[in-house]
C-alpha cells in the first residue's frame, strides 16, 4: 500500500458543525488510500510549501509520488463546484452562483509550479528543467462532470465523483498522467536514476509539513477534548468512593483535567472540599473552574471556614491563616525558611479546628508537596475525608518525594500514560529529552501529528539574534497561522531581567505581560503575548510555546524543568538555547526557524 503523510488524516469540525469542513479532502483521502492499495506510493496530504517567488505559505491538498517517475499534484474541490460555459468554473451555494477571482485548474497549476520552485531553491534542480515528472489533477469528488463542456486545456486533468470513487479509475488516471508526461518528457530520467526518491527523503518529508494551521489545530482540539478525555473521566469515576487515591501521569496525561473532575464531583455531592496546588497561576485556574472564591495572603480566615469549596495555592492559604493568627514569621528569615514556618502554622491551626475540616482534598500537581505540606493537609482532613493525589515525577522541579512514602499515604498509584495534550510530534520530542524515564508514554492514535518543533541555537550573548527568532516566531504564529496573540506563551527558566527580553514591553506591536496580568484581565484584555517563568507556568498549557533563553547547566534547566516548560505546548513548540547550555535535556538542533 501506499505510504501516505500524516498517517491520520486530520479532520476538522467547528463547534456544532454536524460535517467536517474538509469532508472533501477526506472522502479523496479514502479514495486514494483504496485505489494505490497496491502501490508502493508516497501521498502526502496538506503539504505547506514556502514558495520562494511568493510571501507567505501554500497549501497542496495532495501531492502523490511515484519514485521511479516523479509527482502529480490533486487540487480538491467539493460538490459545490461546477463548470458551465456560460458562467465558466464557478460555485453553487444555496442556489446562489459564485464566481471566484482563480479558477481552480489555475490553482492547481500554481501550486504544482510553486512546489517545483520550492525544491530547486534546495538547489536539487534547474526549475525549468526538474529531473522528474510533474503534473496535476482537479478532482471534484461529489460531482458529475460533463466532460464535453469542459475546456480541452484542462479535460484530461479532470476527475469527477465517477473517476474518484471508483479505485480502479482513479488508479487508471494516475498511472495514464504519468505515462502521458513520460512520452512528452522522455529526456527526464526515470527508474533508478530518478532522483525523485531522494528528493522526497531529503526535503519534501524532512523539510516541509504536512499538517493543519496552528489555529486550525487549536479549534479541533478543544472540539474534540471531550471524547477525548473519556477514559480519564473513567478511571476518576471507578476511585470516586475511594478513601485515598493516587493518580501518577507523565506530562499531557490529563491530570489537571482529572483532579478537577474529581473535584468537581465532590462539590456536587455536597462534601466540603479543598483543592489545592503548588503554583498561584495554576490554581488560579482551577479556582475559576470551580467557580471557588480567590484565596491570598489577605483573605480573612473566617472566610475560608465559611466556604464550602476553598481553592489554594498551599503556600496562599498557609499565609493567609498565619497573617490572619498574627502569627506573620519575621522578614528576617530567608524565603524558604518563612514557607516552611507558615505551613507548620497552617498545620498546628488545621489541627486546632481553626479552618473547621474538609470531606475531600484534591492536590494537583503534588509532586512538589513536601512532607510538611502533606502532613498539613492530613490535618486539615476530617476523620472520614477522602483524599486524591495527582502527580507527575518526572516534573518535580522543587521536591523530590519519596515514592514508598507517598504509596504509604495514598495507595498504589494508577498511571496515565496517554498524552492527551500534546501532538505526535511534541510527544517524540519529550520522549527523545530522557528515552529512558518517558519511554512509557504513549501517544494515541486520535491525537495529531502536529508541527515540527525546533531547536535553534544562539551565542550566549546573542540576546539580539533571540529576541529577532522570537520576533519571527511571532509574526509567523500570527500573520501566516491565524493564532491568537494570547494562545502563544513565552517561557523563560529566568526571571525576565535576566534573558533577552528585559526591558520588552511589546512584541511585533503586541504588549507582552505576565501570566499574572494576563488572568487578572487588566487593562490588557486578551489581547496580548504571555510571557513567564516556566516554574510559574507549571500545570498550564497553551497552544504554542516559546522557550527561551535556555543556558548554562544550573537547577533552571534541569531535566524536569526543561521537560515541565516543553509539555506546556500543545501545537507548536520553539526552543531558543544557547551554545553553553550543558543541561541533562538532550535539546539537538532540528527544524527550521520560520
Amino acid at each position: 500500500m501506499a505510504s501516505f503523510f500524516p498517517s491520520v488524516p486530520y479532520e476538522i469540525r467547528g463547534e456544532g458543525d454536524e460535517r467536517a469542513s474538509n469532508e472533501p479532502e477526506l472522502v479523496m483521502r479514502k479514495c486514494l488510500e483504496d485505489a494505490l492499495a497496491d502501490k508502493p506510493w508516497i501521498v502526502v496530504q496538506n503539504l505547506l510549501v514556502q514558495d520562494p517567488d511568493a510571501v507567505g505559505t501554500r497549501e497542496l491538498d495532495f501531492v502523490v509520488i511515484d519514485p521511479d517517475r516523479g509527482l502529480i499534484i490533486i487540487e480538491v474541490k467539493g460538490g459545490d463546484y461546477r463548470y458551465s460555459p456560460e458562467h465558466a468554473w464557478h460555485r453553487v451555494v444555496r442556489g446562489e452562483i459564485r464566481v471566484g477571482d482563480r479558477e481552480p485548474p489555475q490553482q492547481a497549476i500554481s501550486a504544482m509550479y510553486a512546489l517545483v520552485r520550492a525544491l530547486a531553491s534546495y538547489g536539487s534542480h534547474d526549475e525549468r528543467h526538474p529531473p522528474y515528472l510533474h503534473g496535476w489533477f482537479l478532482a471534484l469528488v461529489d460531482a458529475h462532470v460533463d466532460f464535453g463542456t469542459v475546456p480541452i486545456s484542462a479535460r484530461n486533468h479532470i476527475l469527477g465523483a465517477a473517476q474518484c470513487r471508483n479505485p480502479v479509475k482513479l488508479r487508471r488516471e494516475l498511472d495514464d498522467m504519468f505515462e502521458a508526461l513520460a512520452a512528452k518528457y522522455p529526456e527526464v530520467p526515470q527508474g533508478e536514476r530518478s532522483p525523485m526518491r531522494r528528493i522526497v527523503d531529503r526535503h519534501i518529508l524532512p523539510t516541509m509539513k504536512s499538517a493543519l494551521f496552528v489555529r486550525d489545530e487549536i479549534m479541533n482540539a478543544r472540539v474534540v477534548e471531550h471524547d477525548v478525555m473519556r477514559p480519564v473521566r473513567g478511571i476518576v469515576d471507578a476511585t470516586h468512593r475511594l478513601d485515598r487515591v493516587q493518580i501518577e501521569g507523565f506530562a499531557g496525561t490529563g491530570k489537571t483535567y482529572a483532579a478537577l473532575y474529581r473535584a468537581r464531583r465532590e462539590i456536587a455531592d455536597g462534601r466540603r472540599t479543598l483543592v489545592t496546588c503548588f503554583n498561584e497561576p495554576l490554581a488560579t485556574v482551577l479556582g475559576r473552574a470551580c467557580r471557588a472564591r480567590p484565596v491570598d495572603n489577605t483573605t480573612p480566615l473566617r472566610a475560608i471556614r465559611a466556604d464550602r469549596a476553598v481553592v489554594a495555592n498551599l503556600h496562599a492559604l498557609a499565609e493567609s491563616v498565619t497573617n490572619s493568627l498574627g502569627r506573620t514569621p519575621p522578614s528576617s528569615l530567608a524565603a524558604s525558611e518563612r514557607y516552611d514556618a507558615m505551613i507548620a502554622t497552617l498545620a498546628s491551626a488545621a489541627r486546632a479546628g481553626e479552618l473547621g475540616s474538609f470531606d475531600s482534598i484534591v492536590i494537583d500537581e503534588g509532586q512538589d508537596f513536601s512532607p510538611a505540606m502533606l502532613d498539613a493537609l492530613d490535618a486539615l482532613a476530617g476523620p472520614s475525608a477522602r483524599i486524591a493525589f495527582f502527580h507527575d515525577p518526572n516534573q518535580a522541579i522543587y521536591h523530590r518525594s519519596d515514592p514508598a512514602a507517598i504509596e504509604r499515604r495514598f495507595g498504589p498509584p494508577l498511571v496515565l500514560r496517554e498524552n492527551l495534550r500534546n501532538s505526535v510530534s511534541i510527544t517524540a520530542f519529550l520522549r527523545a529529552l530522557d528515552p529512558s524515564r518517558l519511554e512509557g508514554i504513549e501517544a494515541p492514535p486520535s491525537v495529531r501529528e502536529g508541527q515540527p518543533v525546533v531547536v535553534a541555537e544562539f551565542a550566549p550573548d546573542d540576546a539580539e539574534g533571540q529576541r529577532a527568532a522570537i520576533g519571527r516566531i511571532l509574526r509567523h504564529l500570527v500573520n501566516s497561522e491565524a493564532v491568537r496573540p494570547e494562545d502563544v506563551a513565552i517561557l523563560s527558566p529566568f526571571r525576565r531581567d535576566r534573558g533577552c527580553l528585559a526591558g520588552v514591553e511589546t512584541l511585533c506591536g503586541i504588549p507582552v505581560v505576565t501570566l499574572a496580568d494576563s488572568l487578572a484581565g487588566d487593562q490588557f484584555g486578551a489581547y496580548c503575548f504571555r510571557w513567564e517563568t516556566l516554574h510559574r507556568f507549571k500545570g498550564l498549557e497553551a497552544p504554542a510555546v516559546i522557550l527561551h533563553d535556555v543556558r548554562g547547566a544550573a537547577e533552571n534547566v534541569s531535566y524536569e524543568a526543561i521537560l515541565t516548560a516543553c509539555s506546556r505546548a500543545q501545537h507548536a513548540l520553539y526552543v531558543l538555547r544557547s551554545t553553553d547550555y550543558a543541561g541533562p535535556a538532550r535539546l539537538p538542533v532540528q527544524g527550521t526557524l520560520p
